[in-house]
């Protein structure tokens, strides 16, 4: 399942999905990763790895639907993968982060939950689980 997060900067976003990544640390059987661009990663449970892709140098959809791809496929156990500030740490609108959601549905055994900061999501994110802040 994919799950994105949606709102104006600023409406919590990031909060709801660090206790989207909480929640699912408490009763996950595999891995629950969490990835963004910065080493804010207080509040989140031990359990859940933190990756900062900023220290990767991941600077585009691409790079970041390799990275995904990486981590998937040498780890089998992910479950869950939460993103925060997908177009931010992108720096890109959110019309321009569909390779990144078309790597995710390739995946259908890990559930990703990202936020995305916008008024409006773009057409194709409409088949996803849209939660508005």
């Amino acid at each position: 399942m994919i799950s994105v997060i949606y709102g104006e900067k600023g409406t919590g976003k990031t909060k709801r999905v660090m206790d989207g990544a909480n929640a699912a640390a408490e009763t996950a059987t595999g891995q629950v990763i969490f990835i963004t661009d910065n080493n804010q990663s207080l509040g989140l449970a031990p359990n859940i790895r933190f990756v900062n892709v900023a220290e990767y140098g991941v600077r585009n959809t691409y790079e970041l639907s390799g990275f995904l791809k990486g981590m998937l496929a040498t780890n089998f156990d992910i479950q869950y993968v939460f993103i925060d500030g997908l177009s931010r740490l992108l720096a890109v609108e959110p019309e321009a982060l569909k390779p990144i959601f078309d790597t995710m549905e390739k995946f259908a055994d890990t559930d990703f939950t990202a936020t995305v900061s916008a008024a409006k999501l773009p057409n194709f994110m409409n088949k996803f689980k849209i939660i508005n802040d």
